[in-house]
């Protein structure tokens, strides 16, 4: 299954019938985001919406999967290959299953340990996991506790529009779509160290402004800038931290950068002007959020 040539069937047979994404997700009770992903390849629709999506769209299910339309004669021939593929990865996928199991049984029989590690696994996402690690960033920082702070983030929109990894630690940058911003920071995961859990960032962030989220421990500091929508001159901006004046450039009026050094003595910043392509200072709010454990 090719998903960008299965996204690009599907987008082509819903302008066809005139529909929006939103109309196509509405009728398959899904988000107009979940189309989206099919539409550029980033995402596959599940089994159980092949058949309802194929129907809206005036296909087979056959000719989902192919990535194109199929004359009468070719069907049976790609329906027959589909079935057989399907044999084979139910084939593959009992092997796994039952490897797996036998492997879970073993964990949960050595004292505990394959609950730890359980839980470990299945509370962090890979690097790789767009939608896993929108899930993070929206359920840490969209929490009860943090929707008593008046920010409009509508964090059941959250969508990442950029990411960058420092070491253990890794970055992304949000929107709701609606002018509103936020960053989530994500640590390492100390068994599986490809895996990731959201455990800071700014809940909200105004749109043109920069801000940045600070933190220190026993090892080194960490100071993310981050920022979106801010003026189209903006072209660069500058902080210090330990004596030394770091310039950094802007690209596209959004800002995501992630500095891990080794002073934790000083894990402060002072962005001291935002700079227009010619180096003069622009008016631009800076708001930054300090932490630390010890």
């Amino acid at each position: 299954m090719d998903a960008k040539a299965t996204g690009g069937l599907i987008a082509r047979r819903r302008k066809e019938k005139g529909m929006s994404q939103g109309e196509l997700a509405e009728r398959l009770h899904v988000t107009d985001k979940a189309v989206s992903r099919w539409e550029t390849g980033r995402g596959m629709p599940s089994v159980e919406l092949l058949e309802p999506l194929a129907e809206a769209l005036g296909l087979t299910v056959s000719e989902l999967l192919s990535g194109r339309e199929l004359t009468p004669e070719e069907l049976p021939k790609a329906a027959e290959k589909q079935v057989m593929e399907s044999m084979e990865r139910e084939k593959r996928n009992r092997w796994k299953s039952a490897l797996a199991a036998a492997l879970v049984l073993f964990l949960l029989a050595a004292a505990g340990v394959g609950v730890w590690l359980g839980v470990h696994y299945f509370q962090t996402v890979e690097e790789t996991d767009l939608e896993g690690l929108e899930r993070q960033a929206a359920a840490y920082l969209g929490r009860p506790r943090r929707l008593t702070m008046g920010d409009a983030f509508d964090y059941g929109a959250l969508e990442i529009v950029e990411t960058e990894r420092r070491g253990d630690y890794l970055a992304a940058l949000c929107t709701d779509g609606e002018g509103k911003w936020c960053m989530c920071v994500y640590e390492r995961d100390s068994v599986f160290p490809d895996r990731w859990r959201g455990g800071g960032g700014k809940p909200s962030l105004t749109a043109g402004e920069l801000g940045s989220w600070n933190y220190g421990n026993p090892r080194e500091a960490v100071i993310i800038f981050c920022g979106g929508d801010l003026p189209e001159e903006a072209a660069w901006y500058t902080f210090q931290n330990s004596g030394i004046t770091y310039t950094c450039p802007i690209e596209n009026g959004r800002v995501l950068d992630v500095f891990v050094l080794p002073d934790t003595g000083d894990i402060s910043s002072y962005p001291e002007e935002v700079l227009d392509q010619n180096g003069d200072p622009l008016d631009v709010r800076y708001e930054g959020d300090i932490r630390s454990k010890g």
